[in-house]
């Protein structure tokens, strides 16, 4: 596949890229409903937690799990982001650049905006966002699970030009839908792993 040809089709029709999210969100269960709205609420109460619990500020806390979560599950992402906390920046268990930038942020950061040029990314600026102030409908995490199901291939990164165009049309179809936009795209992360998880289970039954 010529990822440049097709990234063209899709800058022209962009509305591809709201059908392809659609597509995923008609599949969603129940479950997928509660578990995925509600997702970054919970991570929001977690940085609060880990805020009263060693005594730095919420938007910290929120910064240092942005910055821990490049390539690792919730869960790890969470349990690192407490230790170094609790440690004082002093036990990571990330590469040695989120670690800079973890403790940039524990240590320097005044600001949201500190926080976020800390972060660098469009992807962990929005998570920050997103953890930190779960009411906006300014940011997206667009995650290589989002960009999959939006694009329809897994092109895995992206770049600022197509993260902020797969971004828009988030926030299009979140309009649509009258909810947040991080609450579609949780939504649709938490269907589209369930989505994998039981096609990988009957490939395994199949072989």
């Amino acid at each position: 596949m010529n990822w440049t040809i097709e990234l063209k089709k899709l800058y022209n029709h962009p509305e591809r890229i709201v059908e392809n999210m659609q597509s995923v969100y008609n599949k969603c269960i129940n479950d997928d409903f509660m578990y995925g709205k509600g997702w970054y609420s919970r991570a929001n109460l977690f940085s609060l937690a880990l805020s009263e619990k060693y005594g730095v500020s919420e938007m910290k806390a929120a910064g240092i799990i942005a910055a821990l979560s490049p390539l690792k599950e919730w869960t790890l992402n969470k349990a690192m982001a407490e230790e170094f906390i609790r440690t004082k920046g002093k036990t990571c268990r990330h590469t040695s650049a989120q670690t800079l930038k973890a403790r940039r942020i524990l240590n320097y950061a005044s600001t949201k905006k500190d926080v976020e040029v800390s972060l660098g990314g469009l992807k962990t600026i929005n998570f920050f966002n997103n953890i930190y102030d779960p009411s906006s409908k300014d940011h997206v995490t667009v995650d290589r699970h989002h960009i999959y199901l939006s694009l329809g291939w897994d092109a895995q990164v992206c770049t600022p030009k197509q993260y902020e165009f797969i971004k828009e049309n988030t926030i299009i179809l979140a309009n649509e839908l009258d909810i947040i936009p991080h609450e579609l795209q949780s939504t649709l992360w938490v269907c589209w792993k369930r989505i994998k998880k039981d096609e990988e289970k009957t490939s395994q039954k199949a072989s």
